[in-house]
């Protein structure tokens, strides 16, 4: 190999290494720029957060109060069924006596038997 052929190598090899080093340079500098464009994104983010946070314990509140005002309803729909319950209860009792005085009448009245309708008619 002459001196020719060795310059043209070196400078080849300069060259190469100089375009490498460039490329290195370019990835670096993009690799930075991405890195500081989610740094700043990061921030805003971040910034968001913070004011959305000041609404949290409002709205934190506001889910309490309307837990507890649940509970209360379901509480007092408890009482309203037991209410009802009672009630029906008190009907049916009252229901059952009026139909022992009405069967108790109807043993007494000697009459009873000609209001029942014969067996067989239609009325």
């Amino acid at each position: 190999m002459d001196t020719n052929q060795v310059i043209w190598l070196i400078v080849a090899i300069v060259v190469v290494l100089a375009l490498a080093a460039l490329a290195w340079m370019l990835v670096r500098r993009s690799r930075q720029k991405r890195d500081e464009e989610r740094r700043e994104r990061a921030a805003e983010l971040r910034t968001e957060a913070g004011r959305h946070a000041q609404v949290l314990p409002e709205a934190e509140l506001r889910a309490k109060e309307e837990r507890l005002e649940a509970e209360r309803l379901r509480l007092d729909a408890e009482r309203a069924q037991e209410r009802a319950d009672e009630a029906e209860t008190s009907y049916l009792q009252e229901a059952a006596r009026h139909e022992d005085r009405l069967r108790e009448a109807d043993r007494v009245d000697p009459d009873a038997d000609e209001r029942k309708d014969p067996p067989g008619s239609m009325n």
